[in-house]
């Protein structure tokens, strides 16, 4: 697609004039960022933009389960209904991380890109930025504007139960130049990045979908990691950083105060220490760490906003979107949130429009154009690059003849077998009593290659594999998702890491076993 870069940062009297001509509710409105259930423009969505004047959506993977036409569509339709009210064009967003994290799937016609850490995994930053100006035009096909990444947490913890391979690894200098690659290619293509989660949620052992995590460094610690590629990020121009549900006391001392409802952390840190003046987002507001810690969602909203944010987050429901949009009015009424802090919000949101030319109107979107044959292949480029055997001390890589091989798939990997071109055993995420004895009357002589993923949360998987060495079987392992699950299978000889499970890790990892090409992948985090 034809490179677009933002115009310069050059806030006008247009802005002025479009602050000045709304009311309270409209303001109120342009700091929300909602989801949606649905894959067409619905009475309610229409609705809600309506009523509320949102500023932006959010796209989640249940809205674009059909075709890039039927998304570009609804992108389309949402548009025009913010249109009606005269207001400007809506920022759209969607989480289209990579690997994991990925609403655009290739099974529906998009190009579909590894995760972060198979991107670090290759060991070149170009490769980082190619993705991010893919992603770009991925995006742009169907009408988004804003992608809510890159990652830029460094995963330093192999118990982290939700980053992982979100992450570009575990050296601090190393995740800051590969993320800010790909906000340089994503941003010179038109689509505005936001980096998350800050201050950092690389270092929690708590799933901040589910509690509310804790990160007790002390603040050198934190400027020497967690900070690192914040720092980086905001260097290189980035639109936005989202903040993390998390509690750092060494920033905010209020006990359980998460980050996204800290003045010290988003205003008196980011803001003013850092020096950041793009976009604030919160993350979703109706996760875990705050909703399960005893704090209503639109009481946290208009908290969110008070402590320095600019967009506030949401998943669905409509009916919580109008009490919190209720709440942040009610408040700036009654002066607990000072009208020019809800006008700094909206002003930067103005500002970003304008910089990459929403105020002008929503690009058109071009949905033929998602899935084009170049950015399939640069995807399948990147799984092959990463591939990364970290040992093979048994020598038993390549093995060269499918015949030999018997491959072990749990249902992550579904789909290995038939990259191999070998025959398989198929068990669950959590082997039984009797699987290793089922794998080895199957074996019949073959090299057993064992399919783990997340052994942390699977430990009967380390178990099979303990099995099976002790029975005196040759033993290949492929973590299919975390190379973390070294850590739990001892001194095992042979183990290799894709960082995901798809199609073409699975195609690019039978090259490498069958000795079609040689691995080159490195191993992006310390393992400890």
């Amino acid at each position: 697609m034809e490179s677009v870069s933002p115009t310069p940062h050059t806030p006008d009297s247009e802005i002025a004039r479009l602050l000045g001509e709304m009311t309270l509710e409209q303001k109120a409105g342009q700091v929300l960022m909602l989801g949606f259930d649905g894959i067409t423009l619905t009475d309610e969505l229409r609705s809600v933009i309506a009523d509320l004047r949102p500023g932006g959506l959010v796209l989640f993977e249940r809205n674009a389960t059909t075709t890039p036409q039927d998304l570009a569509k609804l992108t389309s339709d949402a548009q025009a209904a913010a249109r009606v009210g005269g207001d400007p064009t809506l920022l759209i967003s969607i989480d289209q991380e990579g690997g994991a994290v990925t609403r655009l799937r290739a099974s529906r016609g998009f190009a579909e890109f590894p995760s972060a850490m198979a991107i670090a995994a290759t060991g070149d930053a170009a490769d980082a930025g190619r993705v991010g100006a893919a992603i770009a035009d991925e995006l742009l096909a169907v009408g988004i504007n804003m992608d809510l990444a890159p990652d830029l947490d460094v995963n330093s913890n192999p118990a982290n139960p939700v980053i992982g391979t979100r992450s570009f690894g575990s050296d601090p200098d190393r995740v800051a130049e590969l993320g800010a690659a790909f906000i340089e290619g994503m941003q010179a293509r038109g689509v505005m990045a936001v980096g998350k989660h800050f201050p950092g949620h690389g270092d929690t052992a708590v799933d901040s979908h589910v509690g509310l995590p804790v990160v007790a460094h002390e603040r050198p610690r934190l400027e020497a990691v967690e900070f690192v590629p914040f720092r980086r990020a905001m260097a290189c121009g980035v639109a936005g950083i989202m903040s993390a549900h998390i509690a750092f006391p060494a920033i905010e001392p209020a006990p359980g105060l998460p980050a996204t409802l800290s003045a010290r952390a988003l205003t008196g840190l980011l803001r003013e220490e850092m020096g950041f003046d793009g976009l604030i987002f919160t993350d979703s507001l109706i996760m875990g760490a705050l909703v399960n810690e005893g704090r209503s969602i639109p009481q946290a909203s208009a908290a969110a906003l008070m402590a320095g944010a600019d967009v506030l987050l949401f998943n669905n429901g409509s009916a919580l979107h109008r009490m919190a949009h209720a709440e942040v009015v009610a408040q700036v009424r009654a002066g607990r949130i000072p009208e020019a802090r809800l006008d700094a919000a909206v002003r930067r949101i103005l500002v970003a429009k304008q910089r990459y030319g929403l105020l002008a109107g929503a690009r058109p979107a071009a949905p033929e154009q998602a899935g084009a044959p170049e950015r399939k292949a640069l995807a399948r480029e990147i799984a092959a690059k990463s591939i990364t055997v970290v040992r093979d001390g048994a020598g038993l890589l390549p093995a060269r003849d499918p015949a030999g091989l018997l491959v072990v798939e749990t249902p992550q990997a579904a789909g290995l077998a038939r990259a191999l071109g070998a025959a398989s055993v198929s068990i669950g995420a959590q082997p039984r009593a009797g699987d290793a004895r089922l794998v080895m009357e199957a074996a019949r002589g073959r090299t057993i290659l064992v399919a783990t993923s997340d052994i942390l949360k699977n430990p009967q998987q380390a178990e099979l594999v303990r099995n099976l060495r002790a029975a005196g079987l040759p033993v290949i392992v492929v973590a299919v998702r975390l190379p973390y699950d070294l850590l739990h299978l001892g001194d095992i000889p042979t183990f290799v890491a894709t960082y995901q499970a798809s199609e073409d890790a699975f195609a690019a990892l039978a090259d490498v076993v069958l000795g079609r090409r040689p691995a080159t992948g490195t191993l992006p985090v310390a393992m400890r």
